[in-house]
């Protein structure tokens, strides 16, 4: 009894360390700002978590949390409820495909490969948020918000991973194969 109450906390804990260092990190990201400028990285961390975790540890960060994060992120922003929401689950698939298909465990090509998979989904999300308020969204705030998501994907990702050894040890990795 003890050790099956154990094992679910420690996978319990596996599922949770994504979803939770991620929300840190957006929870640090929204502290108010004078500059419209800086506003722009809001979102960032959900973008950039959710491609890191699914592409690095798809055993620890699933569909489920990429809803919950939309879910946190559409509540956060007071944006519609589901325009965050479809942008993560499409952010996921994006990232399911091109794992599946490319190498992302190099560092250069999983950049690469995040520039292009974040391109696609704000350009999705720009359609969606048009499509709900009937007005069109400026293109360089579109940019804007592609050129700062992909500078801070180093230092970011830098976050995740020492996150990673911090609390999700190798051998749970291992563990299910």
């Amino acid at each position: 009894m003890k050790s099956d109450f154990k094992n679910f906390l420690t996978s319990a804990k596996v599922f949770l360390v994504p979803t939770i260092s991620i929300l840190v990190l957006v929870i640090l990201s929204y502290i108010p700002r004078t500059n419209d400028y800086w506003n722009f990285l809001r979102q960032t961390p959900f973008y950039i978590g959710i491609y890191f975790w699914q592409s690095q540890r798809p055993d620890a960060f699933h569909l489920i949390s990429a809803f919950i994060l939309g879910l946190f992120a559409d509540v956060l922003g007071g944006v519609p409820l589901g325009i965050n929401i479809v942008t993560f689950l499409v952010l996921y698939m994006l990232s399911v495909q091109c794992s599946e298909r490319f190498n992302v465990k190099r560092f250069s090509y999983s950049w690469l490969l995040f520039s292009g998979i974040i391109f696609l989904t704000l350009i999705f999300k720009a359609i969606l948020t048009s499509i709900f308020y009937r007005q069109l969204i400026p293109l360089t705030a579109l940019m804007m918000e592609w050129l700062l998501t992909i500078a801070l994907f180093p230092l970011m990702a830098r976050i995740f991973i020492w996150v990673e050894k911090q609390y999700i040890h190798l051998e749970e990795r291992y563990e299910k194969i």
